[in-house]
C-alpha cells in the first residue's frame, strides 16, 4: 500500500489516498486542512525510534525527521526522496536503524524492482 505524508504541499498525490499518522507533528506542519484529519491530535506523537532518526538527519531537518518517523510509525517497508544530502546520504544507518529502505525514485529504480522482487510473497 502507498501512503502519503501530509507535512509538504509537493508530498501529496491525488493518487496516493492514504496518509501515513503524523509524528510529532504541530499543526502548523501540517499541509491538509483540519477537517480532512482523519486521526486525532493525540496520536501525533513520535516513535520509540524518534530521537536516533532526529541524531542522524539532524534537529535542523525537522520536517524530514518527522517523515521518516511516520513512515516507520506506519510500518513502511520503503521510502522514496529525492533528497541526497539529509536522507539518502544516511540511508545505510537509517536502514539498519528501522529495517526500512529508502530510494531514490529515479536513481535507485533497479534497486527498488529488486526489492520488491525479493520481498514478494514475503
Amino acid at each position: 500500500m502507498l501512503v502519503g505524508f501530509p507535512y509538504h504541499p509537493n508530498s501529496r498525490s491525488r493518487a496516493i489516498r492514504t496518509l501515513a499518522s503524523p509524528s510529532r507533528a504541530q499543526i502548523g506542519d501540517l499541509n491538509i486542512p483540519i477537517g480532512e484529519m482523519k486521526f486525532p491530535i493525540g496520536e501525533m506523537v513520535g516513535s520509540e525510534k524518534h530521537s536516533e532518526i532526529e541524531r542522524i538527519v539532524g534537529r535542523g531537518n525537522r520536517r524530514d525527521v518527522l517523515h521518516i518517523d511516520s513512515a516507520y510509525r506506519n510500518r513502511c517497508a520503503c521510502f522514496f526522496t529525492r533528497d541526497p544530502s539529509d536522507i539518502l546520504a544516511k540511508r545505510t544507518e537509517l536502514e539498519a536503524l528501522l529495517r526500512l529502505r529508502f530510494f531514490h525514485p529515479d536513481d535507485d529504480w533497479d534497486r527498488f524492482v529488486d526489492f520488491l522482487k525479493a520481498t514478494e510473497g514475503a
